[in-house]
């Protein structure tokens, strides 16, 4: 495995057209995501379409362990990692079930928070999270494997079976329940493929392992990513009308969509970052995220409202000007994305400290000042996700003020052999 990591290192092409492939895989993953908020934003309406979201932001934010494990297990893979290999499933299955458990308990009063017809939509959420994090850990197993051909697959995969859970629900006329119900049985058939994918390794490698540690520290730095690209829609969802916080959703799914078509190039550079001069990596890294959002920019600029009618209908038709400025967001975003996730490679949390910090401050901006309107709420954010990504780069920039070393540098690694 070692050997396959340094051969792409060496071997500059072959690493960057497998990083391509992940590319693409993850920008298809990602548009199978817009389908499915195409498929649920017109049978639910605004109204309804805004608590689905909010729930699954809430989600969104239980599941971060999913994304921690798949680093860690990768790090430890990658041979950057001293510690020994495992593939994490058993702290995945107790992290899973402690969320679950959580969930169900506090079912109620998020119904009542995010104005869910039922409290069962919540507990189904919850179910979720254990495949969930089961999958994190064969996303890390994959990654740290250097087999990116089938982490690409696993992606995909996760995409699909949501589009079918998704077009099931709309053809049937589910609720907000319903869909979570349908949901759930999506994330239990990735989880079975991802296990699939790693049969060998899952034989292989120990279950469990002692990753407490890591666990609290890349959580709290992945917590902060993950509460800077979501904390909005639980503030819009409670400060704004039902209406607005429909078309709030849809059109910051505009942001999220530039951090989800370029999360591949901050996972790619995770297993690296304990190598030597990362510097040259970050940067390439940054500026292919810049290039990628400035095009999405320039794609949605050419008719936002119809860009935003064709993904959830007529009733959004408003809101086309709010995606616009989101893709905007989506561009800090992702820029702060690469450097958080980098810090997670480097088994550090500085830069995730002072993003808990900016998220403080961003509720404490939108809860007592700006919140009557999206485009106040986007604004706060905006400028808070600048200052992390900011922050990101100029102390990296002041570590590593030497010269940049003159050799290419490679933000992939390549698809080892499969034994």
């Amino acid at each position: 495995m070692v050997v396959a990591v340094r051969s792409a290192l060496r071997s500059p092409s072959s690493g960057t057209a497998l990083g391509a492939l992940l590319g693409v895989s993850m920008g298809m993953a990602n548009a199978l995501g817009y389908v499915v908020v195409m498929l649920l934003s017109r049978p639910l309406g605004p109204g309804e379409f805004g608590g689905y979201t909010a729930l699954s932001t809430y989600g969104v934010l239980l599941a971060i362990p999913a994304g921690v494990f798949q680093v860690v297990v990768a790090r430890r893979l990658s041979g950057q990692d001293p510690q020994e290999p495992t593939s994490a499933v058993r702290p995945a299955v107790a992290v899973g079930g402690s969320c679950f458990a959580v969930t169900a308990l506090i079912s109620p009063a998020l119904a009542h928070w995010f104005q869910l017809p039922s409290f069962w939509a919540a507990v189904l959420l919850g179910g979720m999270l254990v495949p969930m994090m089961l999958t994190g850990c064969f996303q890390g197993v994959l990654l740290g494997r250097g087999r990116l051909r089938a982490l690409g697959l696993l992606y995909l995969a996760n995409a699909v079976t949501r589009v079918l859970a998704a077009a099931v629900c709309a053809f049937a006329g589910a609720d907000v329940t319903g869909v979570f119900a349908a949901m759930l049985l999506a994330g239990a058939a990735t989880a079975m493929f991802g296990a699939w994918l790693c049969r060998a390794d899952l034989r292989l490698l120990p279950r469990s392992a002692r990753v407490a540690r890591e666990l609290v520290r890349s959580n709290s730095t992945l917590a902060a990513y993950v509460a800077l690209t979501n904390v909005d829609m639980l503030l819009a969802r409670h400060f704004l009308t039902a209406h607005e916080s429909g078309g709030y959703a849809l059109a910051s799914t505009f942001a999220r969509a530039i951090c989800w078509g370029t999360q591949f190039v901050a996972l790619i550079i995770v297993p690296r970052m304990q190598g030597a001069r990362p510097t040259r990596t970050l940067l390439r890294a940054s500026g292919v995220v810049a290039a990628i959002g400035v095009v999405g920019f320039g794609v949605v600029a050419l008719s936002p409202r119809t860009w935003i009618t064709v993904a959830g209908g007529s009733d959004y038709g408003e809101f086309g000007h709010l995606a616009l400025f989101c893709v905007v967001l989506g561009i800090a975003w992702a820029l702060a994305q690469v450097w958080l996730f980098s810090e997670m490679g480097s088994n550090t949390g500085l830069l995730g400290t002072l993003t808990w910090v900016v998220i403080g401050i961003e509720v404490v901006a939108i809860t007592a000042f700006w919140h009557d309107s999206p485009t106040q709420i986007v604004w706060v954010c905006l400028v808070g996700a600048l200052v992390v990504a900011g922050a990101g780069l100029v102390r990296v920039v002041l570590r590593h003020q030497a010269a940049i070393p003159a050799e290419d540098s490679v933000i992939v690694a390549a698809d080892g052999p499969r034994p």
